[in-house]
């Protein structure tokens, strides 16, 4: 639902990348100022190629590069400064959150003039093919590069809004490619105290990670925290390899699980104890709320009494940080769901919440919503509230809250989604079917298209799995939208994997009776195929879909 939950990278795309259905911020006041958005141009583009119209955005002072992004690559080589890169979508919540609280910063905008700073919409021409090149799935990233377009850090949003102009100031300290890095410290090197906080600071469950590596990097992240000063940067450390050893520890190979599960039993009991620290650990909500599930599980299979401890020092630390004003009210909220989150996973028998409990957030949600009625930052706002109702089962008020926002939205689809979800879960399958249709037709952007149909389409398999007419329509319209250029990048490759997945186990499930459908949609992939040049990922991908299997 509500798209932004603090999960490592791979979780967060393997559901559909970073937010809901993909969801993040929106772009634009409507009243705001013009800001020049850059024309995203694959490698090799001519620099004369044509331009998007010039974007709203919240902060005029930052000096957003006008031009492509190849310019920008070599405006930075030749000024001998960094690239400060937003990825971004009109559509995303918290891309409106950064830049309605974050980016009209003095301190943040005179911390850009240092960089080249440039915006990268998702849905903008070449935007996905860079996206790919660097790294990028999940709106919003900011990502700091050198002029070689080699990474020196990630950023993502949740921080201490007052943070994010000393982060800049910690990778401008040191332009040593994060990946470099991260070896040098995997290797027991020693770590400078910049090296320690750029380490610390960057948002690694915004990282692209290789499937089967998590457990590589949990370690190299510890060997980092041993090689750091106690404080908040070990401690960051530690619970980010605490996430992906947790991810480890759930994967499928045995002994990598033992290994991992090892390593985790030891990083839990120091996330147990800094958490005994509450003026360190308030500091540490943003990266202590990247646990997920799968940590919680772990600490309440080894121990009763470590899953008390763990959970009542946990949701005391997340109470405090959600009244802490350095985090916006969306984070604060998003600590809210982190804590009842914890408190369902960690409670014997996964008892339910107690009521004054589920009264206690219901509150913060109505003070919330009261507080905020900007348009702009709204919307960051809903979503995180959609997050506490959906861990909390209220949908029939999950429903009302998202129904009232969509008239007053700029981005009328990304809400009727969320309403779609909601009405699914409470039965309501023909007004579901309806949403989707409705946000996948009125959705813009090539890429949000392609996103919002794939909702449409895997909401047709789920609810009307017998439809296969209207699949098989639905299936083709969406599959079109990917016959263009830059169709087939990394965000649209997943979410074609997943239709593929869908797709083979609708079939198997009539046995065999959806097979002219797979095989006209597999045509019509084919026919978007062979314009792609061979040998390249988006062509590999394309042939795969639906592609006889021995």
């Amino acid at each position: 639902m509500g798209p932004v939950r603090s999960t490592l990278l791979f979780t967060a795309i393997a559901a559909a990348s970073a937010c809901h259905p993909a969801h993040s911020p929106q772009s634009v006041a409507a009243s705001g100022p013009l800001v020049p958005s850059v024309s995203d141009l694959p490698a090799g583009s001519s620099p004369g190629a044509s331009r998007r119209p010039l974007a709203p955005a919240a902060a005029p002072e930052i000096a957003w590069f006008n031009g492509s992004v190849a310019d920008a690559f070599a405006t930075a080589k030749r000024e001998d400064k960094p690239v400060l890169l937003f990825w971004g979508a009109q559509w995303c919540p918290f891309c409106h959150t950064l830049k309605a609280t974050v980016f009209p910063r003095p301190d943040f905008i005179a911390k850009t003039r240092l960089f080249i700073p440039v915006y990268l919409d998702g849905d903008s021409p070449g935007a996905q093919s860079w996206g790919e090149r660097f790294g990028v799935l999940g709106y919003p990233t900011l990502v700091v590069l050198d002029a070689d377009g080699r990474e020196i850090l990630r950023l993502g949003a949740g921080r201490d809004v007052s943070e994010y102009a000393a982060v800049l100031d910690v990778a401008l300290e040191d332009l040593q490619p994060i990946d470099a890095l991260l070896s040098l410290a995997a290797s027991g090197g020693a770590l400078s105290a910049d090296q320690c906080r750029r380490l610390a600071y960057n948002s690694w469950d915004l990282e692209p990670d290789a499937p089967g590596t998590a457990g590589a990097r949990a370690l190299a992240l510890q060997t980092a925290a041993r090689s750091c000063p106690a404080g908040d940067e070990r401690a960051n450390l530690t619970i980010y390899a605490a996430a992906f050893a947790a991810q480890a520890a759930s994967g499928a190979d045995p002994a990598s699980r033992a290994r991992a599960a090892a390593q985790l039993a030891h990083l839990t009991d120091q996330i147990t104890a800094m958490l005994a620290q509450p003026d360190l650990a308030v500091t540490l909500a943003p990266a202590l709320a990247s646990l997920d599930e799968s940590f919680f599980r772990a600490a309440r299979a080894r121990n009763a009494a470590l899953a008390a401890t763990l959970r009542d020092r946990y949701v005391r630390v997340m109470q405090r940080a959600a009244s802490d004003p350095g985090y916006v009210l969306a984070d604060q909220l998003g600590f809210i769901d982190a804590q009842l989150e914890a408190m369902k996973s960690l409670s014997p028998a996964r008892a339910p919440l107690p009521a004054p409990v589920l009264a206690a957030a219901d509150q913060r949600i109505d003070a919330a919503l009261a507080a905020e009625q900007s348009p702009y930052v709204r919307p960051g706002l809903v979503n995180a509230a959609l997050n506490i109702l959906e861990d909390t089962d209220q949908y029939s008020r999950a429903y009302d809250i998202v129904k009232a926002e969509i008239g007053r939205s700029d981005s009328p689809y990304y809400f009727q989604a969320d309403l779609a979800e909601v009405a699914e879960k409470l039965g309501r399958r023909t007004e579901a079917m309806h949403l989707l249709d409705v946000a996948y037709h009125g959705s813009r952007g090539p890429a949000t298209r392609f996103q919002w149909g794939m909702l449409y389409v895997s909401g047709l398999l789920r609810m009307a799995p017998n439809d296969g007419g209207r699949i098989q329509a639905a299936g083709l319209e969406v599959l079109g939208e990917l016959d263009g250029p830059d169709r087939i990048a990394a965000r649209a490759r997943v979410r074609l994997a997943q239709f593929d997945q869908q797709l083979r186990h609708w079939n198997a499930a009539d046995h065999g009776g959806h097979a002219a459908v797979l095989r006209a949609l597999r045509a019509r992939a084919q026919q978007i195929c062979v314009t792609l040049p061979a040998g390249q990922p988006e062509r590999a991908s394309c042939d795969a879909f639906l592609a006889p299997r021995a």
